[in-house]
């Protein structure tokens, strides 16, 4: 009789062990996060905007459940009066989805502002990781000041293997070459460059075999007088320079 019982005792207490393993496991997918870890969105000259952010939460509630939003700082590059995050988002009852809005502006933008968006712990509810939120000033249909200069190439002895592209801010290209590829053995080459003043490019200089311009090469983009781009060495397939013209 001792000997069923302490085989019951061992059955009753692996079955409890396994409930609260199972509990564990339940409880540890009861998160609330962020549709995606990035989202982009653009503000018109002089204008504002906004953009939609999606949450969702594993589980279901009969009753709405309202969960904090944070900007995480140490995310954040844009102006503080660039962007506007409502302090909290909720999920209705009977829902597993909820939506805020961001007001952005035109407030000191540069090429590339970051906003970071954290969602506070609620009842038990878990947060997932950091959110960035990348915005900028959209290119206008006018360029109302144009600033030239040039590109120049000091090259290796692969000039062949070497090609550009400038590209705006939305990722259209503004500009590329060679149109017909560099000859090896040239030293050097100076293209003509004209962008718009105030507005965000990249200039990516591209590498066929993948150990970028050995030395004596190197590239170096220049516009009235100042050098927006410049670098050389071994870069592998392409190096990428981001920066805002200015007169």
């Amino acid at each position: 009789m001792k000997k069923i019982a302490h085989i019951f005792l061992i059955l009753f207490s692996s079955t409890l062990l396994l409930n609260c393993e199972e509990d564990q496991f339940e409880s540890s997918l009861d998160y609330v996060s962020f549709s995606d870890v990035t989202y982009n969105s653009s503000v018109d000259p002089g204008s504002t905007s906004t953009k939609d952010i999606t949450v969702y939460s594993t589980t279901i509630s009969s009753t709405d459940r309202v969960f904090d939003i944070v900007v995480d700082l140490d995310e954040t590059t844009g102006d503080v009066n660039s962007y506007e995050v409502p302090t909290s988002v909720t999920i209705p009852a009977n829902s597993n989805k909820g939506v805020f809005t961001i007001n952005l502006a035109d407030v000191n933008l540069d090429c590339f502002n970051y906003v970071g968006l954290k969602l506070m712990p609620y009842e038990g509810v878990n947060p997932g990781s950091t959110s960035i939120l990348t915005y900028y000033q959209k290119p206008s249909d006018t360029c109302e000041l144009e600033v030239s200069g040039t590109l120049d190439f000091t090259f290796d002895s692969y000039a062949s293997e070497i090609s550009y592209e400038i590209l705006d801010v939305e990722g259209n290209v503004v500009t590329s070459g060679p149109s017909e590829a560099f000859t090896d053995g040239t030293a050097s080459s100076s293209i003509p460059v004209t962008l718009c003043d105030g507005r965000c490019y990249s200039l990516v200089v591209y590498d066929a075999y993948g150990d970028g311009l050995a030395t004596p090469g190197e590239f170096s983009l220049t516009l009235n007088g100042t050098v927006y781009a410049s670098g050389g060495g071994d870069f592998g397939d392409s190096t990428s320079t981001s920066f805002q013209v200015f007169d």
